[in-house]
């Protein structure tokens, strides 16, 4: 897990990430009524390309780690490559960067905001 925004790790709440909760709650409502789908997309493959597909999942329908575990467990999907907290921490890192782009500021490279 790369370490974020001088030094920023995978403890950190919304505010270490640069969004307030109430920031990252009205982007999750947005994304999971169908906003965003594309960026959502490019921000998780720039904050963890390897777990890119499972935020996707989780940050446009609600699914938590929990959720999605329980398929693991009867083999109907692959499992996850990372921890619980490093999961919770790129979903972060995900909505910061996905902020940054509808407030213009582009793209986000080598995991810098």
């Amino acid at each position: 897990m790369r370490r974020k925004r001088g030094g920023y790790g995978v403890q950190e709440s919304y505010a270490g990430y640069g969004l307030t909760a109430d920031r990252a709650k009205a982007l999750l409502n947005e994304c999971r009524e169908g906003k965003h789908t594309e960026l959502v997309q490019a921000a998780a493959e720039q904050a963890g390309p390897g777990v890119a597909k499972w935020i996707v999942l989780s940050i446009t329908e609600g699914k938590s780690l929990h959720d999605m575990a329980v398929k693991w467990e009867l083999g109907e999907a692959e499992v996850m490559p990372c921890c619980r907290n490093s999961f919770y921490a790129y979903r972060k890192f995900t909505l910061a960067i996905l902020d940054d782009m509808l407030a213009g500021k582009g793209a986000v490279q080598d995991g810098q905001l």
